[in-house]
Parts: C-alpha cells; sequence; structure tokens
C-alpha cells in the first residue's frame, strides 16, 4: 500500500489539503506492513467519497445525520451479505434463511455478495453518484446490472440483503424518500427575519442563524433534520432510550417568566424585577451564566495548539462528518493490525452501527431540549449586561475579553459581538440546537466500539501541522509546528469532545453529557452486534424494531427461496 494510502486513514480531507504543505503524519502509520485493503474498505472509501461529495443542501442532502445512517447501512448491507458465507453468524433481517453450504464459504463468493450489497445500498442512498459506485463493480468484474435475486448465486445473496435491509429502512423515521425533510413540524421558538436581527424570547433555545451572523441580509440557517431523533435505532430501544438530563436553565424557579424584551422577570408571586447581574443567583441561574463565561474563557486564551484541535476534529460539510472521521481511524486500525475481509466486516459492523445510533440518540436531545448554541447565549446575555463588564455606566454596552477573528488574538470586544473560532462558510454554529454535541456523542461512541473490538484502548495516531497551516488563520497559525498525538481511543474521543467547546460551538455540558451519551450507545451496539456475530442465543436480544423487521424480512425473502427449491 503506497503511502497516501495510509496516510488516508487519519482524515482524507485534512490530510489532502495539508499533504502539499509538508504534513507529517504518525509515525505509527509510516512504518505500517504494506498489505492489500480489503474490499470491505474499499467499500468504505467509496462511501465516505460520497459523503464527502455531496453538498449539505443537495438532493439528497447530507449532513451528520444522514452520513452516520449511510454508515450504518453500508456495514450492515456488508456484514448480511457476509453473514451467508459464515457457518455461526446471523444476518439481521433473515437470521440464517440464505445460509449457504459450508463449501461455498470462500472469499471469492464473500466479496462477489458483498459488493452487490454494498452497490445496490449506495447507489440507493446517493442517486447522483451511482457511476461512482457502478465503476467499481466493473473494476471488479461484477456486473452492475445483474438483478438476480437466485440465492444460490453470490450476486444473489448480495442483492436479497440490500434489498431486504433497504425496504425496512426505506420508512425508518429517516423520510429519505423525501430526501430527509422534517417531518415533525419544528419551528424555532426565538424568530429570526431577513434584514432583522433575532428576537430571542426564550435565552436558552436555539436561534436560527443569518449566514454570516452580522449580515441581517444573508441566508438565514434552516434546522437539519429536526425528526433524527424518531429514526428506527440498530440496537437502541428508541432515541430516547439515554435522553441526558436537562441542561441548565436560565432562570431558578421553573414559575416565574422572563420578558427578554423588556428585560424583566416576573416572579411566580406576581413581581416584576429588572434583569440584572444583582439577581444572579436569586433569580436567574447561576450556572448558565458560567456556561456561558467558560466559553467566553476559552476564547480569551486559545493557543495554537487549541486552534488547532478545534480545526483538526471540525470535519464540516465537504469532509466526511465527524461519524467517517472515526470509520477512517477505523480503517487505520485495521492497516495497524493486519485485518483480514473477516475482521473488516466485524469492525464496520460494529462501527457504522455507533454512529448511526449514536447520531439517533444525539438527535433526540438536540431537538427535545432545543438547547442555545454558544453564541447567541452570550451575545444575548452581553445585551442584557449579564456577563462583561459596563465600562460607561449606563451605556449598556458590556465588554468581555474573547478571540477577536483572523490573525487579531484576544481584544477587548462588545459581548454582542462574541463570535466563534469555528466559522466553516460563514456559519456561527452548525444548524440544529446545541444539547448534546454531535461530536461527542460520535466519538465516545465509536471509541468504545474501537476498545471492545481491539480489546485495548491504545490508538497510536499523530499528525503535525506545519507554521502557518491553519485553515482559519492562513499563514499566521501557528506560529510553531503543532502536533496532536493520541496514545489511546479515550483520549482521541475527548480531544474531539472538547475542540467544540475550544471553538465557541459547544458548552462544556453538552460536550460531557454527549461523551455520556455516545458511551451507553456504544454498550447497546455492542451487544447486539455480538448477537449477531455468534449465531444469536449468547447474548441477549435488545427489545427493539429488530423483531418487527425481522417478520418482514422473513416475507420479504420467501418468495426466493420457494423460488429457487
Amino acid at each position: 500500500m503506497n503511502l497516501g494510502k495510509i496516510m488516508k486513514k487519519v482524515n482524507i480531507k485534512l490530510l489532502s489539503s495539508l499533504l502539499p504543505m509538508g504534513v507529517l503524519t504518525s509515525s505509527v502509520a509510516a512504518i505500517l506492513p504494506v498489505s492489500a485493503t480489503t474490499i470491505v474498505s474499499d467499500w468504505v472509501d467509496l462511501t465516505l467519497m460520497a459523503v464527502e461529495n455531496t453538498p449539505i443542501t443537495g438532493d439528497p442532502i447530507t449532513g451528520p445525520t444522514s452520513a452516520s445512517r449511510a454508515y450504518g447501512l453500508l456495514g450492515t448491507a456488508i456484514y448480511d451479505a457476509w453473514a451467508a458465507y459464515e457457518p455461526t453468524p446471523i444476518s439481521t433481517l433473515l437470521e440464517d434463511s440464505l445460509q449457504r453450504p459450508r463449501q461455498e464459504n470462500t472469499e471469492n463468493n464473500k466479496i462477489e455478495a458483498i459488493s452487490y450489497a454494498s452497490y445496490r445500498v449506495l447507489a440507493e442512498l446517493f442517486p447522483n453518484q451511482e457511476t461512482l459506485f457502478r465503476n467499481q463493480m466493473v473494476n471488479l468484474g461484477f456486473n452492475p446490472d445483474n438483478n438476480t435475486t437466485d440465492s444460490t448465486t453470490a450476486a444473489g445473496i448480495g442483492n436479497i440483503m440490500a434489498e431486504t435491509l433497504m425496504q425496512s429502512r426505506r420508512l425508518d423515521g429517516s423520510n429519505q424518500l423525501n430526501n430527509y425533510a422534517d417531518t415533525t413540524g419544528y419551528q424555532p421558538v426565538n424568530l429570526t427575519l431577513p434584514g432583522q436581527e433575532p428576537l430571542v424570547i426564550d435565552i436558552t433555545r436555539w436561534t436560527a442563524e443569518h449566514i454570516p451572523i452580522d449580515n441581517l441580509n444573508a441566508p438565514i440557517q434552516s434546522p437539519l433534520t429536526p425528526q433524527w431523533g424518531e429514526v428506527t435505532p440498530f440496537a437502541l430501544t428508541s432515541g430516547s432510550q439515554f435522553r441526558p438530563p436537562t441542561p441548565f436553565s436560565f432562570l431558578l424557579d421553573p414559575l416565574a417568566t422572563a420578558d427578554l424584551q423588556a428585560e424583566t422577570i416576573t416572579r411566580r408571586d406576581g413581581t416584576v424585577v429588572p434583569i440584572s447581574k444583582d439577581i444572579i443567583g436569586i433569580d436567574i441561574n447561576p450556572d448558565f451564566i458560567n456556561e456561558s463565561e467558560a466559553i467566553i474563557s476559552f476564547s480569551a486564551n486559545l493557543t495554537d495548539e487549541e486552534k488547532m484541535i478545534a480545526e483538526y476534529w471540525e470535519d464540516p460539510s465537504g469532509t466526511a462528518f465527524p461519524p467517517g472521521h472515526w470509520l477512517e481511524i477505523g480503517q487505520f486500525v485495521s492497516q495497524r493490525d493486519g485485518y483480514g475481509l473477516d475482521e473488516e466486516v466485524k469492525l464496520f459492523f460494529a462501527l457504522g452501527n455507533s454512529v448511526m445510533d449514536a447520531g439517533i440518540a444525539v438527535w433526540d436531545s438536540k431537538y427535545y431540549y432545543d438547547y442555545a448554541r454558544p453564541v447567541r447565549a452570550i451575545r444575548e446575555l452581553g445585551r442584557l449586561c449579564l456577563i462583561g463588564t459596563e465600562e460607561v455606566p449606563g451605556s449598556g454596552d458590556c465588554y468581555i475579553d474573547a478571540w477577536g477573528g483572523p490573525q487579531q488574538g484576544t481584544q477587548r470586544i462588545l459581548a454582542t459581538d462574541f463570535m466563534t473560532y469555528q466559522n466553516p462558510e460563514g456559519n456561527p454554529s452548525p444548524p440544529f440546537p446545541e444539547y448534546t454535541s454531535g461530536h461527542s456523542g460520535f466519538s465516545a461512541a465509536a471509541a468504545e466500539i474501537l476498545k471492545l473490538l481491539t480489546g485495548s484502548d491504545f490508538y497510536g495516531d499523530s499528525i503535525t501541522f506545519p507554521v502557518g497551516s491553519s485553515r482559519f488563520e492562513p499563514g499566521f497559525t501557528p506560529s510553531r509546528p503543532v502536533t496532536l498525538s493520541w496514545t489511546t481511543f479515550t483520549e482521541a474521543a475527548n480531544e474531539a469532545g472538547i475542540s467544540r467547546c475550544y471553538g465557541g460551538i459547544h458548552f462544556i455540558c453538552g460536550d460531557l453529557e454527549g461523551r455520556k451519551l455516545g458511551r451507553q450507545v456504544a454498550t447497546e451496539v455492542w451487544q447486539r452486534s455480538q448477537f449477531f456475530i455468534n449465531g444469536g442465543p449468547q447474548v441477549d436480544e435488545p427489545r427493539s424494531m429488530a423483531f418487527f423487521f425481522l417478520l418482514g424480512g422473513w416475507f420479504l425473502v420467501r418468495p426466493f427461496l420457494t423460488k429457487n427449491k
């Protein structure tokens, strides 16, 4: 395997942009044994590429939710096709009803079945990129137009497994058939209109921002996939199974109300008091204030290393998104440990479904709590002079020390002008609520799966950023080479989570609760994946929609079995 292929295992998009500038990658990767990638990694590569090439506003749209679902469905399709050629594993929907005789359990049959299953699933998920997948089939010597459902052939196995899976998933709550459009009727509580500053009714709720934030005539964010918490998971009983506790409120008394435009609070006894710092701890929750001040402190004290951490883990539109980043780490582990086809099937089956279920659980929390992003909370707290210093008494202008913009370092700025270090394509924050962090949930879930799969938390990778290689402060940051290194998967996952606080995108609570949620998801996904891999009886079947999928899958496959008797 050539150097470029090895280096790709860390981060495809990032490395492709940094390699011309001389970035160095891990010493571990540099000494990996040269070996051919398996067909599994090849199809994973194509899936990552398809996500990267699909615009977030395209048809189909992409984003961390639909991308994570694609990774889960690919991993399942590959596994189901492979399971027909293994004596013990059972498929996720058809059990062992398509099990082939032992003498047919060859690597060539596995490759063919896996390829047809992958092709069918990806062509449906990314119809505009079908040529990419067809070319792969042709290069492998397979006819992409072979639609056989003959279950005595590898092509038939792959086609049946893919169709069974997709039939169970077309109405899984994602709204795949309508370009993943919202099905909930979600509308932000806070009002954002063209040409106007957002009208914040509830400071704890999410606000759609202008892109960029201070251009009031610019486009307004559209909330991404509010329905995603209702998508049928792989292992969880529902998206709400591990829903995190309520985040910090603005008011201490749940029966009190705030009128942010009048700048008053009405207590439960009807008393009206003006909003001021004097009532923090009496009426206003100091924890809510502290969360915002912690993000301001990060902003004011950003080091070059923290800036590069924020950039490295960002994974915005045009990349494979955070869940795809962890599939790339999975590829790195496969190369590092010399995995063959069978090991890679098990790896991406568990890893793909861990990020899929993490996305469902995180999005359930996001739209259930509809929590504010730091950028709007801080600006609103600044407008109310609940943070910062009023340098001219009575002016209503409160100042904070924070990052002042590209190459400006820390500046004394109006709190109402607070900006995030991460600002991809003008977005001051991603177009969905804050709590909990997707980066934290995806990363913790994936890291836990990799620990369980390898039997160790050891990761052993690093990346070095040359002077001036920053995307947000090009030519300026870092002032010296910065190396990020991770001894363990957990360390990498934690860094991915805190990166969003460095970037001004998330509160600390959103990060920490996201990590916890991701680990809980991973435990369920691991048990369920091992249930199938071990043939069913060793692990109790989790209560989920699996029974109904299995029943539907059985009725779907009966005609194929009858025809081929």
